[in-house]
């Protein structure tokens, strides 16, 4: 028997953009504000646009999203005309999964289960994210263009994955947005309240009931390796700590001991357990239940790694300057906590701080401290998080890795 009939894609809508704005689209920028677009013809619930400049001549092809400011999220980009938004069905997500599935393949350290399969944008497929743990998918869907061909989507992913469970996670500003439903719902098999997978060899879980992102984050997988490659004889303070998997990774490395800051009673429990699945004594950490501010303020112990990775602290650009002073009085705590020689990891995962404001921020942050703070290396996420070129809002974790070898001045 023959694979079922595709079935043919809504019709496009008509995207016509105001003189002068279509070079963006030109330089392969994936987003189209609404700004830009000077009238809409057709059908408005259709998923996908076809783009055009006030000429008339064709740009290329992408999901629609009538309520939001991204009016379009460019999935192909075509001069000549020749772009058919019928040709944007499962075998175009098979294709583009298939490339996805095949880097992965090639960079993911060994012994590693839990990953991110598909990281929108930086995969050819805006608006949608997928996170592997195990034999467990969770997706995150974000533009309604997408939602609408999710059929497609998910027929391709099955193909690719068959037999793997999967969850579609929800409960996202970005679906609040666009109209979209927020309840989380099981697309494929059984979806436990957590899922086991490994990482570099070490075990863990991601808590797909109620967990921050798809349950874990694994974003962060390459600075945890940092972490461990340069923790052997150090004590080392884990800020935000969540469910400890930083910390592990230091005591695989030879820490001598660790401490973790979390608010979390869950995560704490949580971590706890991460730690007994891979055999590491609970006494070789502590973990202490506090708000990170106010344990900052409160203590004077000194440390020869010092970890902070904290949420985020702003959502939106009209809060940029409130939440600077949060990073930088956070920064200023946490580097007085820092022995002198020690290693400062600070991350920023808030897409409103670029690299050139977090960078300002350390500086303000070191000045205040009285520390002598030299840069070593920037930090980002995980190479199975690939970035487009063109689409630099997409490179929203940043960080540092950095020394302090004394008081200023000293």
């Amino acid at each position: 028997m023959g694979s079922p009939p595709i079935p043919p894609i809504p019709p496009a809508i008509r995207v016509v953009l105001h003189p002068g704005r279509e070079k963006s689209v030109e330089d392969g920028h994936p987003w189209l504000y609404s700004g830009a677009v000077a009238r809409a013809e057709g059908p408005q619930d259709a998923p996908l646009a076809r783009v055009f400049d006030a000429a008339g001549r064709p740009l290329g092809v992408g999901l629609y999203s009538p309520r939001s400011q991204i009016r379009v999220r460019l999935l192909t980009w075509d001069a000549a005309g020749a772009a058919d938004p019928e040709a944007l069905d499962r075998r175009f997500f098979a294709a583009r999964l298939a490339e996805a599935a095949a880097l992965r393949q090639a960079i993911l350290p060994a012994e590693t289960t839990g990953y991110r399969l598909v990281n929108a944008e930086g995969d050819g497929l805006p608006a949608w994210t997928v996170d592997r743990y195990g034999d467990v998918l969770v997706s995150q869907v974000t533009a309604a263009g997408l939602e609408a061909l999710r059929d497609e989507a998910y027929a391709a992913l099955t193909q690719a994955f068959p037999g793997m469970a999967i969850l579609q996670s929800n409960d996202l500003p970005a679906r609040r947005a666009e109209g979209l439903s927020r309840e989380d719902e099981v697309l494929a098999g059984e979806i436990p309240a957590e899922v086991s997978f490994r990482e570099s060899g070490l075990a863990f879980t991601a808590d797909l009931e109620a967990g921050q992102k798809t349950g874990f984050y694994c974003d962060q997988r390459e600075n945890r390796r940092l972490v461990e490659r340069f923790a052997a004889g150090r004590t080392v303070l884990d800020l935000f700590a969540h469910s400890g998997a930083m910390g592990l990774y230091a005591l695989r490395g030879g820490a001598t001991r660790v401490v973790h800051v979390e608010s979390s009673a869950k995560l704490i429990e949580r971590g706890r357990r991460q730690y007994r699945a891979n055999g590491v004594a609970e006494d070789r950490a502590q973990w202490v239940r506090a708000n990170v501010f106010e344990e900052l303020r409160q203590g004077s112990e000194v440390y020869d790694l010092v970890i902070c990775d904290p949420p985020p602290l702003v959502r939106k650009r009209a809060d940029l300057n409130a939440a600077a002073r949060a990073y930088k009085d956070l920064n200023r705590l946490a580097l007085k906590r820092l022995a002198p020689g020690g290693l400062f990891l600070t991350f920023s995962c808030s897409g409103a701080v670029d690299a050139k404001l977090f960078r300002q921020i350390l500086f303000a942050a070191a000045v205040e401290a009285g520390v002598r703070l030299s840069l070593l290396a920037p930090l980002g996420a995980a190479p199975d998080h690939p970035v487009a070129v063109t689409h630099p809002q997409g490179e929203y974790l940043k960080g540092w890795l950095a020394v302090a070898p004394g008081p200023a001045g000293g």
